[in-house]
């Protein structure tokens, strides 16, 4: 089994953060096709919830009117599920939402599941670069420089590392960029 969270979360998402307001969010179709793309056998599961007449609801509520959705996904045979509350553009809570509310709320169940596998976790930590590498691992960005057979993937270890780079110390930092442009003048020659 490949490590999931290793995959997702070195992704950088920034370029697909949006903005809603004062808060950044992830799109649920894009980080549900990422995933796709990467895992093709994950799944995810709207959770179904009975009231006190037995109805099916995709919501749970309390007392209070608060309402609450769930959402559990399941990437290479582990699962993880979210408990979201409905709420409206300004993060606060809303007590006896319409329908489009909830739908709203189990997308961003849906985006915050996939987080704990990795996947855009930073976003919700207020983050907007993928989870660093530690000083030490620049070791490994470099040997990936370092099999690169030509010029285009030298470029594609480049952009796939470039937010871990920018979150490596000045020495480190410094260590990585010299080992790319040797490599870069090694294959153009």
């Amino acid at each position: 089994m490949s490590n999931t969270w290793q995959t997702l979360s070195r992704f950088d998402v920034s370029k697909e953060v949006e903005q809603k307001g004062k808060f950044d969010y992830l799109s649920w179709a894009w980080a549900w096709a990422y995933v796709k793309e990467k895992y093709p056998d994950a799944t995810f599961e709207k959770h179904i919830f009975r009231d006190n007449q037995d109805n099916p609801l995709p919501f749970m509520r309390d007392t209070k009117g608060n309402t609450f959705v769930a959402v559990t996904v399941t990437i290479e045979g582990i699962s993880h599920q979210e408990i979201h509350y409905v709420m409206d553009n300004r993060n606060q809570a809303i007590q006896f939402p319409d329908g489009g509310a909830v739908n709203k709320a189990l997308q961003r169940c849906l985006v915050k599941a996939i987080a704990f596998h990795g996947l855009g976790l930073n976003v919700y930590a207020g983050e907007d670069l993928p989870m660093d590498l530690d000083e030490e691992d620049n070791s490994l960005i470099i040997e990936a420089f370092e099999k690169a057979t030509s010029t285009q993937e030298l470029d594609d270890s480049w952009r796939f590392y470039a937010s871990s780079i920018g979150k490596l110390g000045k020495q480190s930092k410094q260590k990585v960029t010299d080992a790319f442009k040797t490599k870069k003048n090694k294959l153009k020659t």
